[in-house]
């Protein structure tokens, strides 16, 4: 559908962001990228604090030594992006696409990626540091070398992934086939407990009975 299309029928199309210097002043006016084009730009070492940014289209983009902080980036598209070493540190990246992002030597801590698609990505020689990493698709993913300390795997599809000398300290999985990997770690992360079926049922239980007790003892008060 073409712009013109679009328009006339009261869509309304993302502005496209070339450069730094456009981004700046849509930060300045609000902080917000949200569903922003800024795809193909050129923004090594940009720095993103606390910006809401969910759905834009950075896809392609040149992002070496960027800074992604406290940042909202769910849905974020990266697909193809240049992230050679940038740093995301509590970031929220929840079905953010990475598909074939170039990630060398990425410092990603305290980020969830639950959800998002990094099939392909380059992230060797990368440090994921407390990062959650549940429902993601690492399939074809190289992580030769890297740091995943205190990262917890958790549902992930990891066919074709390469973690040669990859380092799992204090790292955790559940319901991860390690074997459909090209190399599996050589240790193996920790294995999350199991929470049992019966559990939530339970606390639910208790949950109506302490209800209950509180309405009987505001009716008899």
């Amino acid at each position: 559908m073409s712009d013109e299309v679009m328009q006339d029928e009261g869509i309304e199309t993302p502005t496209k962001l070339a450069d730094r210097v456009a981004i700046d002043r849509k930060i300045a006016a609000g902080r917000d990228l949200s569903g922003a084009d800024m795809s193909g730009a050129e923004l090594a070492g940009m720095k993103f604090a606390g910006i809401k940014m969910p759905q834009a289209d950075l896809s392609g983009a040149d992002l070496p030594g960027g800074i992604f902080a406290g940042a909202d980036m769910e849905g974020v598209n990266l697909n193809g992006a240049d992230l050679t070493g940038a740093k995301l540190m509590g970031v929220s990246m929840a079905k953010a696409l990475l598909r074939k992002a170039r990630m060398t030597a990425a410092r990603i801590m305290g980020v969830s990626l639950e959800q998002a698609d990094l099939s392909g990505a380059d992230l060797s020689d990368a440090k994921l540091m407390a990062a959650k990493v549940a429902g993601t698709n690492l399939s074809r993913a190289d992580f030769t070398g890297a740091q995943l300390t205190g990262t917890t795997f958790k549902r992930v599809e990891v066919t074709g992934a390469d973690f040669t000398d990859a380092d799992t300290t204090g790292a955790r999985s559940a319901k991860v086939d390690w074997a459909q990997a090209k190399v599996p770690p050589a240790k193996l992360p920790e294995p999350l407990p199991e929470v049992p079926a019966w559990l939530p049922g339970a606390i639910a239980g208790v949950a109506v009975v302490l209800l209950i007790i509180g309405l009987r003892r505001r009716r008899r008060s």
